[in-house]
């Protein structure tokens, strides 16, 4: 069959813009294109050249492929032209040339069964005119070249584009007669596994996956959400990334192909690297996957050991835990008592217990449901229940995380304050028992409120817990930054709270006269003592509404 003498676009206008739409515009889609094309073609490497013709700039893009019998194929949207193995393993869909409409484009190829060089020029206003397009006999021996006079939106940095499609594509490519760099998409994973037709890599930390493009297909990087395991307790988390080889049920949507079709093929390589990732986790020292985790990898037929035992040690919490509550891991082998998430004042109160006689022999760790399901886990005894009994005026009163303080009880010291404890036993045990009381010095009731006047602060008739300590134990059990846009700081606002329970403890603990003077030295060691030079000392005698200041003598202020 002889060469046609003119082509045209076989699409509408309203087509093209779409086209022009869905692929951007841009040096890199159309770079990918081009190249996605000339491995389809069987070609074994590509040269790119920066030329100049009749005056413009052009780019010039060769293979060394199996050319095209059918120029007429180039310009049909919908109609690639190619063979029935490559329609059915790549899916072109006859979009490819279609990322350069707008362009000024020229293309040569030889045509196999014509035995024949040929060449055409598509002028931008052409991709939507419908004109015909004369062929013309060129002299070029085998493959495809196609030159396209550079746009000025593609001049700054199309180097750098280039070199960014070469750079996972399976072909080598020259630029100017120098081979670019190629990189294995997968470097640096710590295990890599061929399945599905795919190279799977697997990765702790990826450091290359930050952008989200996590699938190769023969150089066109693609985003795509692929499995991922998190270890408890751990910053990084196991993921993978795919070097698509083989796949041909694996297909990109088209025509823009900026993601994967949804179906059988894609969900088998999410299964297979949901296996990659288990398979190399197996190969580690230990590990702490969830229960659920270490069931899904039994499911899929890895064989792993239980999570390695060991829990954080526990640390109570506070009204304001997101700034920087600690929790250092320990994993001795020891006994340890499971510590449910409480309320910030039940926590302070439940750390003032630590040291009891009740609780000493255990170490206290923070319960962690993602690990229940492991037997080292589930034989490990932990708080049931957790409840305060206060005993004022000959009275008892009850205080827990669901019931709040009658009004009537007011901040001071009480006769008693106990916790009480339900320690359950290993899950398979069943109910847990009581404890014995344990007395404790204080007690920050938060009352269903944030704030010091709705809070009801405890202290045990003849305590001796420090005033600094009881107002860490307020700040702690009330404080919570308010992050409303009108607000101070979260610094202001932690300050002046640790102002205010100071204060507070100080009033309960000493007294009226005692408070004051520490609100003073506050003040004063805030606002006036960085002004008095250090070889100087000041007397301030401060009444209402009257105020002397002088210097200490020599002999006094040494």
């Amino acid at each position: 069959m002889p060469l046609p003498a003119t082509i045209q676009t076989a699409v509408s206008p309203e087509a093209i813009h779409r086209a022009s739409r869905l692929f951007s515009g841009g040096a890199l889609d159309a770079i990918h294109e081009i190249l996605q094309n000339s491995r389809r073609a069987g070609a074994t490497r590509i040269a790119v050249d920066m030329t100049q013709a009749e005056g413009c700039a052009c780019l010039d893009i060769r293979d060394d492929g199996c050319g095209i019998d059918d120029p007429a194929a180039l310009l049909t949207l919908g109609f690639s032209g190619w063979n029935v193995d490559i329609a059915r393993r790549e899916d072109p869909a006859g979009m490819g040339l279609f990322s350069l409409a707008g362009l000024d484009v020229e293309i040569h190829s030889f045509s196999p069964a014509v035995q024949a060089g040929w060449k055409v020029r598509i002028p931008r206003q052409a991709w939507d005119s419908g004109a015909a397009l004369v062929l013309e006999p060129c002299d070029l021996g085998w493959g495809t070249l196609i030159r396209i006079a550079i746009p000025e939106d593609w001049k700054l940095g199309i180097r750098s584009v280039i070199a960014q499609a070469a750079c996972h594509y399976p072909l080598p490519v020259t630029m100017n007669g120098v081979l670019l760099h190629r990189e294995d998409f997968l470097k640096d994973a710590i295990a890599v596994e061929e399945m599905q037709g795919c190279r799977i890599g697997v990765y702790k930390a990826d450091p290359h996956g930050l952008d989200g493009c996590r699938v190769n297909f023969h150089g066109l990087q693609v985003k795509h959400g692929l499995p991922m395991v998190r270890e408890v307790g751990m910053t990084n988390r196991w993921s993978v990334r795919v070097d698509i080889v083989d796949a041909p049920q694996i297909c990109l949507v088209l025509p823009a192909r900026k993601e994967f079709v949804r179906n059988d093929a894609l969900a088998a390589l999410h299964e297979a690297a949901e296996i990659a990732i288990y398979r190399t986790i197996a190969t580690q020292p230990g590990h702490r996957l969830a229960f659920t985790d270490y069931e899904r990898a039994r499911e899929l037929g890895i064989a792993l050991p239980e999570a390695r035992a060991g829990l954080v040690c526990w640390r109570p919490e506070t009204a304001d835990d997101a700034h920087g509550r600690s929790s250092p891991r320990d994993e001795r082998d020891s006994a340890m008592l499971l510590v449910p998430s409480l309320e910030a004042d039940i926590a302070q109160a439940l750390a003032l217990a630590a040291d009891s006689d009740t609780l000493r022999s255990f170490r206290m760790v923070e319960a962690e449901d993602n690990f229940q399901g492991y037997s080292w886990y589930d034989r490990l005894p932990g708080i049931d229940a957790i409840s305060f009994r206060i005993v004022h005026d000959g009275i008892e009163h009850h205080y827990e995380e669901s019931r709040a303080l009658p009004q009537g009880l007011t901040s001071g010291r009480v006769e008693n304050i106990f916790l009480d404890l339900v320690i359950g036993g290993p899950n398979e045990a069943g109910a847990g028992s009581a404890c014995p009381r344990i007395a404790i010095d204080a007690l920050v009731c938060r009352n269903d409120g944030w704030s010091l006047d709705e809070a009801v602060i405890l202290v045990q008739h003849d305590s001796i817990i420090a005033p600094e300590r009881l107002a860490r134990m307020i700040y702690a059990a009330l404080f919570c930054a308010d992050d409303d846009s009108d607000c101070d700081s979260w610094e202001t606002q932690s300050r002046d709270f640790d102002r205010e329970a100071r204060v507070t403890a100080t009033q309960i603990l000493l007294g009226a006269d005692a408070a004051l003077l520490q609100a003073v030295r506050m003040a004063a060691s805030d606002n006036l003592s960085w002004l008095i030079p250090d070889n100087r000392a000041v007397r301030l005698v401060l009444r209402r509404g009257a105020m002397s200041v002088d210097f200490l003598p020599d002999a006094e202020a040494a």
